[in-house]
């Protein structure tokens, strides 16, 4: 309970200076001058970036339900839906590594037709085909840029560490999917190791039958999904679409504000924030620090720095306060539901 009231503690303070770090920055780069201006905003633009985004956020829901399907876990599209937004709208609030999928994972463990292997393999597939898509977008955005002559605006030397990053991300949860290592992983542990930590996956207690069996589990759903590449290209394309809105959203956020940017550098842009989100566990969506990044790399693209602030703010508006409140709504919805089914089933 203490380290629970700790990490509140520590998740206030850091939300607090994460609020403090965007009220400074807006302060400094002033964008609402800029918004002011009669003219200088399209708001029919602007609405569509956001429901574009939206439709994002739908196909990312879409490419796993896809992936639970082959599974055969017997869950609706909607229902997909609101685990994705669930676990995203939980995740946005109390920022943790590989956040979304733990959450996915639980949710989906008790579905019909599921159990922990497939939740875990689902999940971690998924995140596969988005670090893919996030690794081949950047690279060809980088390539267009270059050979079209563009500035761009992020040192070459951190483009090629992001598709590293995305790489080794693909590796490492690759290897969680491999039952040969796991099973290694299990009988090469100590005894405790075991007791303590592994076979609480699996809890043989309470008749789950212990890390082995989670084992089994996984090798059985990755021969499913092998079995139907069709699918998987599908789930991959559609996790490829959501990536690509966040960075068509911030072009169509420019468009909107007169500001004319090459959509291959706003890719760029977006990849290297979508990095720093990544890579950020403690300030609530990187609150001020991904607005100031974000206005930093438009500034060095020769946006003037209002112009570029006001550009952020409209983007981290679309892309996070509407994404929080959609997600917010659809969680609440959730909730009430599953509390009513409890209650119906106690009748």
């Amino acid at each position: 309970m203490g380290l629970v009231l700790r990490r509140g503690r520590w998740g206030v303070a850091f939300t607090v200076l994460g609020a403090i770090i965007f009220v400074a920055y807006l302060v400094y780069t002033n964008p609402f001058r800029f918004l002011a201006e009669a003219g200088r905003f399209d708001p029919l633009m602007f609405g569509f970036a956001v429901l574009l985004n939206w439709v994002g956020l739908l196909f990312l829901a879409a490419s796993w339900h896809t992936l639970l399907r082959v599974l055969h876990v017997r869950t609706s599209l909607w229902r997909s839906v609101q685990m994705t937004f669930v676990s995203m709208f939980v995740v946005w609030v109390l920022p943790v590594p590989s956040g979304v999928e733990i959450i996915r994972a639980y949710l989906v463990r008790g579905e019909e037709g599921s159990n922990l292997g497939k939740a875990v393999s689902s999940v971690i597939v998924n995140k596969v085909y988005y670090f893919i898509s996030f690794g081949v977008l950047i690279t060809l955005a980088a390539a267009v840029s270059l050979l079209g002559g563009d500035d761009i605006p992020v040192q070459p030397l951190m483009v090629w560490f992001v598709v590293l990053y995305a790489l080794a991300n693909t590796l490492v949860f690759g290897l969680v999917l491999t039952p040969r290592r796991l099973r290694g992983l299990y009988e090469g542990s100590p005894g405790w190791v075991r007791r303590n930590l592994l076979d609480r996956i699996y809890h043989p207690e309470m008749g789950l039958g212990g890390f082995p069996v989670f084992v089994e589990e996984i090798g059985k759903a990755m021969e499913s999904l092998r079995g139907r590449p069709l699918e998987n290209l599908l789930s991959l394309l559609m996790v490829g679409f959501h990536w690509s809105t966040g960075a068509v959203t911030a072009y169509l956020v420019a468009l909107s504000l007169g500001q004319r940017v090459s959509f291959w550098v706003v890719v760029l842009i977006y990849a290297v924030i979508e990095f720093i989100q990544q890579l950020n566990v403690v300030i609530p969506s990187g609150l001020g620090v991904v607005d100031a990044g974000l206005t930093g790399a438009f500034t060095v693209v020769g946006v003037p720095l209002e112009a570029a602030s006001a550009i952020s703010l409209l983007t981290r508006l679309a892309t996070y306060w509407f994404e929080l409140g959609l997600c917010g709504a659809v969680s609440l919805h959730f909730g009430y539901r599953e509390a009513l089914e409890g209650f119906e089933g106690l009748r």
